[in-house]
């Protein structure tokens, strides 16, 4: 009995094969998340600036649909997206608008991006990217190419990293040469 309790302790981790990691996982991973919320700091590199423009908020996701980012420096704003509607609203100007995602196709793939990785719903995602993950679950990369051509004449790549279940960073690489760099702070949480 001895010899068999030593046997089973000392087998090689190959025994015991561990949970891959592919799109799959990392999708099947991100859809038991139902909410979220952490602070962000984007850096958005632009033609016409001199230099980059930093902005600082919050952001928070509620399966499957909601999400917003609310700005709070150098300025006020609030965009929310709940279903097929995206709402903006600057307070430092006192303007708001409202569109519907499915009338404006490059918005809606744009917000996709992130919303089908949030739920975890690789189908969505595939919809409107090439999606290609690397990296291993505690420190993974998802390239996003849009497979749409009208949306590829605004953006060439959006890549998502993260950890575990947990979205730290997203690059958004604009046809133009523009790119913005958001990174997620979850406060460690």
């Amino acid at each position: 009995m001895r010899s068999a309790l030593a046997a089973v302790l000392f087998l090689p981790l190959a025994a015991f094969p561990g949970e891959t990691w592919d799109l799959i996982t990392l999708m099947r991973h991100m859809a038991q998340v139902t909410e979220s919320r952490s602070r962000f700091v984007e850096t958005r590199h632009l033609a016409l600036l001199t230099r980059p423009l930093e902005l600082k908020g919050s952001l928070s996701y509620e399966r499957p649909n909601r999400l917003a980012k609310h700005v709070q420096s150098p300025f006020d704003e609030l965009l929310s997206v709940d279903g097929d509607s995206l709402t903006v609203r600057n307070n430092t100007r006192g303007e708001s608008f409202q569109l519907s995602l499915s009338e404006q196709p490059a918005a809606g793939a744009l917000v996709e991006s992130v919303r089908a990785t949030l739920a975890g719903d690789l189908a969505r995602l595939e919809r409107h990217y090439e999606a290609a993950l690397s990296g291993t679950r505690a420190d993974w990369r998802l390239r996003l190419v849009p497979r749409d051509a009208q949306l590829r004449k605004y953006v060439e790549t959006i890549s998502l990293a993260g950890a575990g279940e947990r979205l730290t960073r997203i690059e958004t690489v604009e046809a133009g040469g523009d790119r913005s760099v958001m990174m997620i702070l979850h406060d460690g949480k």
